[in-house]
């Protein structure tokens, strides 16, 4: 499956309803991660319903139940519904319990720092991706080049050394040159910048 074409984020429905033969995924989709993204910007929900009835799984990244995890608990057709089906809500932290570079639409980075530790159960994004990969054993490889450091007594990866390795692998988007050193001083002199352009507006 990994040597094929993926399919389109708002394409997964088919990669679960469609027969093998019609599409370039064999077998079908079995499991979906919903991971800070929610189906309403997308069409066709009565075969969203349909398809995420069908799933083994479907995960829910997020800080709060999104619409994903309303339309996963909606009644359904109750022939579509598989018995046997695991519905997951992994509490995200939010912007402000952690830290890290984060990307605009237009492109543009900001360094955000941690107002206050996670609540409750809720981890960083980072921290989730680290652990998911312990459980399926390729964690070593994920994060060899990140530090570790322990949040709540677990290892969660340094937000800085992940920006580093962004920036050393992500040349053909321009995500170069934004270090988390450079980032942290223009967030520190964010007031002297132009907010439309960017540029410094004084001296």
């Amino acid at each position: 499956m990994m040597s094929k074409p993926g399919i389109t984020v708002s394409r997964w429905i088919d990669g679960v309803l469609e027969k093998n033969e019609m599409i370039d995924q064999d077998p079908n989709l079995r499991a979906v991660f919903y991971w800070g993204h929610a189906p309403n910007s997308q069409t066709r929900g009565t075969e969203m319903k349909k398809a995420m009835d069908k799933l083994d799984l479907l995960v829910v990244v997020d800080p709060y139940p999104s619409a994903t995890a309303a339309m996963a608990a909606m009644p359904g057709d109750p022939k579509d519904l598989n018995p046997n089906r695991a519905v997951y809500l992994l509490p995200a932290a939010t912007q402000f319990e952690t830290s890290g570079s984060v990307t605009a639409s237009n492109r543009s980075i900001q360094w955000r720092e941690k107002v206050i530790e996670p609540l409750w159960e809720s981890r960083s994004d980072h921290m989730i991706m680290h652990q998911l990969a312990e459980k399926l054993g390729f964690a070593k490889e994920l994060s060899q080049n990140y530090k570790m450091q322990k949040v709540k007594g677990m290892d969660e990866p340094v937000p800085e050394d992940i920006l580093r390795e962004i920036n050393k692998s992500v040349w053909t988007i321009g995500y170069t040159g934004q270090s988390p050193e450079r980032l942290k001083a223009h967030m520190k002199n964010m007031a002297a910048f132009d907010v439309k352009t960017l540029r410094p507006s004084r001296a």
